[in-house]
């Protein structure tokens, strides 16, 4: 699959579900309630200039930043279309007025300006990126000197119920790789920055090993990125429903471990 594909295949799958996508928006919008307290903790301390979020989807994050940042520019972005015009509904019908908004539809991954942002978010959509080390680098440079990126991304160690599962019931998994602390660390070794990780674990409780599944798909995760395993045939996936739910009882638990990236631009 080409890198244009597959960011098609994204956004469509992610313009389908943006009327549904909140109600089960579960590790989302932890991590946008995280990320929104450290953006207020920032705040005091950034150079001049706009707010970018990338990846703003439904607004889980969207709602809160005019707040935190009543007298900039804010811009919001996503690939989908659906999940911009959503956006934009959801912030007028919180009754927000904020003069500086502007929704626009863009891959953060290409972001082609330098020193332009005094901070820069993302809540849950860097993992989509094609070529992860290129496209945190090209952000970094997009902010100014004493500028941030913050982000949180599902990270290696995500959904490890499901990869045992598959292991012994000798089923491939087909969860999309998930980028770990060192491989995101790299990214940013000959950059004038400075960069703080730390992860959050979100244990959450599904009727079924489908219910869990059906989770995946209705937040637009459970789009493949063609970098794992290929689509179960329908013998795999009856075998892995069954055994998931033969191995548990009440119900099945799927852990996902919100990883969290701040980083400061050198001044």
């Amino acid at each position: 699959m080409t890198t244009q594909g597959l960011k098609e295949r994204v956004a469509e799958s992610f313009s389908r579900r943006a009327t549904i996508y909140d109600d089960h928006a579960r590790e989302q919008r932890i991590a946008a309630s995280a990320l929104a307290e450290c953006a207020g903790q920032y705040a005091a301390g950034l150079p001049e200039g706009p707010v970018l979020e990338m990846g703003c989807g439904t607004g889980l994050l969207s709602v809160e930043l005019p707040a935190i940042f009543p007298g900039r520019d804010l811009e919001f972005t996503d690939v989908s279309p659906a999940m911009i015009a959503y956006c934009r509904e959801k912030i007028a019908a919180a009754g927000i007025a904020h003069p500086g908004i502007r929704y626009t539809v863009l891959d953060g991954e290409r972001l082609a300006c330098e020193e332009h942002y005094a901070m820069i978010c993302a809540n849950f959509s860097m993992h989509w990126f094609t070529d992860l080390a290129a496209g945190l680098r090209r952000i970094a440079r997009a902010l100014k000197p004493g500028g941030k990126l913050l982000c949180s991304y599902p990270g290696a160690g995500s959904y490890r119920e499901w990869h045992r599962q598959c292991e012994s019931l000798h089923v491939p998994c087909t969860a999309n790789p998930l980028p770990d602390h060192p491989s995101v660390a790299r990214a940013f070794v000959h950059e004038a920055v400075e960069v703080r990780q730390w992860e959050q674990e979100l244990v959450m409780r599904f009727s079924t090993a489908h219910a869990f599944l059906r989770h995946l798909k209705c937040t637009g995760a459970g789009t493949p990125t063609g970098w794992g395993a290929p689509p179960l045939a329908l013998s795999q996936m009856r075998k892995l429903l069954r055994g998931w739910v033969e191995h548990a009882s009440g119900g099945i638990e799927v852990t996902c471990v919100i990883h969290f990236l701040a980083v400061e631009r050198s001044g």
